[in-house]
């Protein structure tokens, strides 16, 4: 496994506060789990050593959050996100990570404009949903990004916040076990990878029932603020780092 002191001091917070947002409550510390790895090792790998620990936060999320999914709406988003999925997956490797970051940071902004300019976030037609569903399949295997794109879906849908919760938590649960087939035929699910993320797994644990117990003191004009709020702030850091690496 990984010994580098400088890398946990990166991955114990990322792992933390990712936990957070499985748990139920957004944050943006949670999209900042790869770059935070990432300072001491390569992107690939950080998400690599994140994905099992996603997997397993997700099993925790589920016992919690899973009462409460909208099925109907998951029968919709998940066939075109695992097209997603697969789609990204031929990708892997060839398509930089900056370009994801720029098409989906620009796809957030203009979707938050166009609440903002019409006081109303509208539901996207079904032509649209079915791009979105797709897009986040494809991002979160890119760079586990998904976020952005589920969100534009999910939040005019205007759930109430346990379905919107539960949901989101389903959803991505199924994604990620979906991840593990192309990360694994890449061979980065190996001894060293598995090793440090199985160090790291009582942090993403307590983060995740950290977010549980925020998500149950908090109200649902709330939860829908911070998830505005969280997607504006994913928005602009998503096309700060893809401008960046341009």
């Amino acid at each position: 496994m990984i010994t580098d002191i400088w890398f946990y001091l990166a991955a114990i917070p990322a792992v933390f506060f990712y936990g957070m947002g499985k748990g139920g409550v957004g944050g943006i510390l949670g999209m900042l789990s790869v770059p935070l790895m990432a300072m001491s090792i390569s992107p690939v790998q950080a998400a690599a050593i994140l994905l099992p620990l996603l997997c397993g936060m997700d099993l925790m999320a589920l016992f919690y959050h899973r009462k409460n999914c909208n099925y109907t709406e998951l029968k919709i988003m998940m066939p075109f996100a695992v097209l997603g999925v697969m789609t990204a997956s031929y990708f892997m490797g060839s398509l930089p990570t900056h370009i994801v970051e720029l098409m989906i940071g620009g796809l957030a902004l203009t979707f938050l404009g166009k609440k903002l300019l019409l006081k109303q976030s509208s539901s996207p037609n079904r032509i649209k949903g079915y791009a979105l569903n797709l897009l986040s399949g494809f991002s979160s295997t890119i760079a586990h990004a998904g976020g952005p794109p589920a969100s534009m879906y999910l939040l005019p849908k205007k759930l109430p916040k346990e379905q919107l919760i539960g949901t989101s938590v389903v959803f991505f649960a199924g994604l990620n076990f979906v991840k593990l087939v192309p990360y694994s035929y890449m061979g980065q699910l190996d001894r060293q990878n598995l090793m440090t993320s199985l160090v790291l797994i009582p942090i993403a644990f307590l983060g995740v029932r950290t977010g549980v117990w925020l998500v149950n003191i908090i109200s649902q004009e709330l939860i829908y603020k911070i998830s505005y709020s969280v997607l504006f702030i994913t928005a602009i850091k998503m096309l700060y780092s893809g401008i960046a690496s341009l």
